[in-house]
């Protein structure tokens, strides 16, 4: 690996711990500045971002150690561990789901059958995906087979939140549901890097990715990454706080004063 790649996910890496450590601090600090109605949102956010910056750490080390400069292509595939990518995901992708369904406020019984589905699903996606991205050939299904398989729970995900969320949204103020469409849509775009990053370095059966091919896919999931949690949070803490001021004057007063 040359200086300039090396740079390129060092410095990237960098950004995810930095994005991830400082939005989970705003979030804990500023969760008393929203109703305990819609707290849950925010402290949910919290940990995603600080789960994160957690393992974002532990990538930035692995990285530094698996892919010196002058280091090897299969040197590195073999000392990288991209299983701290995939156990981020699977403990924050349904936390991220759980922050959409906590923040809009609907009846128990609603919450508690959207995220019996999704949740599920969710899990299911990042643990599809994970043979494929470690390019095993696991029980003889190639890697392209692994993303067909790990899309089918993606696209049921994206079913639910457009689709059947998408009709609780009525219930919302305007500004709230402009927040919450935007919101969805985030997901939808960042979400959508993911496939194509984990195309690029698909690589043939159980060889190594190149260089490039680990510069694009290090950069295109931190970048994902950072707008899927720590933009998404931000949008989660923002919803927050309008319908705590639309749902108490006390609250509105205190809070947004001209």
């Amino acid at each position: 690996m040359n200086l300039v790649q090396h740079n390129a996910v060092y410095n990237m890496l960098s950004l995810g711990i930095a994005s991830m450590l400082f939005t989970s601090l705003f979030l804990w600090i500023a969760r008393d500045r929203v109703l305990p109605k819609f707290r849950m949102a925010v402290m949910v956010s919290a940990t995603v971002t600080s789960i994160a910056a957690y393992h974002y750490f532990r990538m930035f080390d692995s990285f530094k150690e698996a892919y010196p400069v002058g280091g090897t292509v299969d040197a590195g595939f073999a000392g990288y561990n991209v299983g701290y990518r995939y156990v981020d995901w699977l403990l924050t992708v349904p936390l991220l789901l759980v922050e959409l369904v906590a923040v809009m406020g609907l009846a128990r019984a609603m919450q508690k059958s959207l995220l019996t589905r999704l949740v599920p699903a969710a899990a299911a996606m990042i643990i599809l995906g994970y043979p494929g991205d470690m390019h095993t050939d696991l029980w003889g299904i190639p890697n392209v087979g692994w993303a067909i398989l790990s899309t089918i729970p993606f696209l049921y995900i994206l079913y639910v939140i457009f689709i059947e969320i998408g009709k609780s949204l009525a219930a919302q103020s305007e500004r709230v549901q402009r927040l919450l469409k935007g919101a969805r849509l985030l997901l939808l775009a960042t979400w959508g890097v993911y496939p194509i990053t984990f195309a690029i370095s698909l690589g043939q059966g159980t060889a190594a990715p190149s260089f490039d091919a680990v510069v694009a896919r290090e950069i295109g999931y931190s970048i994902a990454d950072i707008l899927a949690k720590c933009a998404f949070g931000l949008i989660i803490f923002t919803v927050a706080r309008i319908k705590s001021a639309e749902e108490n004057k006390e609250f509105a007063a205190t809070e947004f004063k001209d």
